[in-house]
């Protein structure tokens, strides 16, 4: 192992960073822009002390790489434009519809020019409900009085 890194030097680490990091602009993820920086991390100690064994240094950039990670994770939490991307149907808590079919197979409330799948109360066709919370795609609601 330690024939690996016999000629190892400092900017090998800082090329390997620069494309972590390069790679991190395709990959949108900042899995590798944190293992980029702790490589680049690993360049400039090498630089500073040039007699570090190829054992330390991959020790030194792995504690790095798995820290970096962390606290970015914990501290740097990345959002979405829309926080409810994936949940479409929590959109609709709160609103006010109207009961279109009552079947075997469940009640439907329309939704604009679609129909959900509803369940709650006793429901009967016209009636206006408002939707007090949901279940992946079904919308339990509540009778307006």
């Amino acid at each position: 192992m330690e024939m690996l890194f016999t000629n190892i030097d400092f900017w090998h680490w800082l090329i390997f960073g620069s494309v972590l990091i390069i790679i991190e602009i395709f990959a949108w993820s900042t899995f590798f822009l944190w293992m980029g920086v702790s490589a680049i991390i690993v360049g400039a100690l090498l630089k500073v002390n040039p007699d570090l064994s190829g054992n330390t240094q991959l020790l030194i950039f792995a504690f790095l790489s798995v820290s970096t990670i962390y606290i970015a994770k914990k501290f740097f939490k990345v959002e979405t434009v829309d926080a409810q991307l994936n949940e479409r149907s929590s959109r609709h808590i709160g609103n006010i519809y109207t009961v279109a079919e009552v079947t075997n197979n469940g009640t439907k409330v329309q939704v604009g020019d679609s129909l959900w799948l509803a369940t709650g109360t006793d429901m009967v066709v016209g009636q206006k409900v408002k939707v007090v919370d949901t279940d992946s795609t079904t919308l339990i609601v509540e009778a307006i009085k």
